[in-house]
């Protein structure tokens, strides 16, 4: 970044289409977060989101390079949600790997810099994670932005707080990020679907990690350990659900019904008996072992 107070990026390669002019009067309250599910320069992003509609504020290369391609003033195309566009920022970041999705440390320092930055400019305050970032999961059906809501989130946020914290007159943060390594964290393949298999399939699935199905809606009875699953109704789906039956073809109701076990079980290679039972679950927890699904 050439000047983070003023918000002057490295590059500026301006759209000419895919995106609104202006804010429609809404206000910025809020940054979604994104990764590039490659690794992309400013250019290739560029070059993507001129022929397909979408689009972003900023790119983060992995050399943690930024360029803007959609000025703040204006409303970019990217959180799949028209009221949230209008009111936020959005940042997307290359990935140096897919398997697992992981971007550089340069590329974290930088896009959290970023978010720092933009939380002092538009008075959001001290960067914080579902208050003034968001992953583009929270508005839509998908797994963006993968490592970052999961297992790189903390150092992520960490690095945002401590930049946000210089910009205010604090101590500068460490020339080095200090990021934890990819979480050792394999599950005791138990058939026991409680938090932590739960939160390790949000991991590989790159869904906010909370060791829940939030907002699950299951009828009474249909499921081995039903304790596990709040039984109640007219609630929103879930996250996980919906990036599971996104990346199994299904309709993304977010819901974990008979029809998406099944599915599950046959993506699994279990038998197709409906029932999210230890059978079920023992696979699941073996396959994500294996940061994948």
């Amino acid at each position: 970044m050439k000047n983070w107070e003023t918000l002057e990026a490295d590059e500026v390669r301006l759209l000419s289409k895919h995106f609104t002019k202006g804010r429609s009067g809404a206000k910025v309250s809020r940054i979604v977060l994104h990764h590039n599910a490659g690794n992309l320069s400013i250019e290739g992003c560029w070059n993507v989101w001129q022929t397909r509609e979408a689009s972003a504020h900023y790119q983060v290369q992995s050399d943690g390079r930024i360029g803007q391609l959609v000025w703040d003033g204006d409303t970019a195309w990217h959180a799949g949600n028209w009221a949230i566009n209008m009111g936020s920022i959005g940042i997307e970041h290359a990935d140096i790997s897919s398997s697992p999705w992981r971007i550089s440390d340069e590329c974290l320092d930088n896009g959290a810099h970023l978010v720092a930055a933009l939380c002092k400019h538009y008075g959001l305050g001290r960067p914080a994670w579902g208050v003034n970032v968001f992953p583009h999961s929270q508005f839509t059906s998908t797994t963006c932005p993968a490592s970052i809501a999961s297992d790189q989130r903390e150092a992520y946020m960490r690095r945002a707080g401590e930049w946000f914290d210089t910009m205010n007159g604090g101590a500068a943060p460490s020339a080095q990020v200090q990021q934890s390594a990819p979480a050792s964290n394999a599950l005791v393949v138990d058939g026991n679907c409680g938090p932590a298999t739960v939160s390790k399939w949000q991991q590989v699935m790159g869904t906010t990690v909370d060791g829940v199905i939030s907002g699950q809606v299951v009828p009474s009875g249909n499921y081995a350990r039903p304790n596990l699953f709040s039984v109640s109704y007219g609630g929103f789906g879930s996250q996980l659900i919906r990036a599971v039956q996104a990346r199994l073809g299904l309709e993304q109701d977010g819901l974990l019904g008979p029809a998406t076990i099944r599915a599950i079980q046959a993506h699994l290679g279990v038998a197709q008996d409906a029932s999210f039972g230890p059978a079920t679950v023992s696979a699941l927890q073996t396959r994500v072992n294996e940061n994948r699904f």
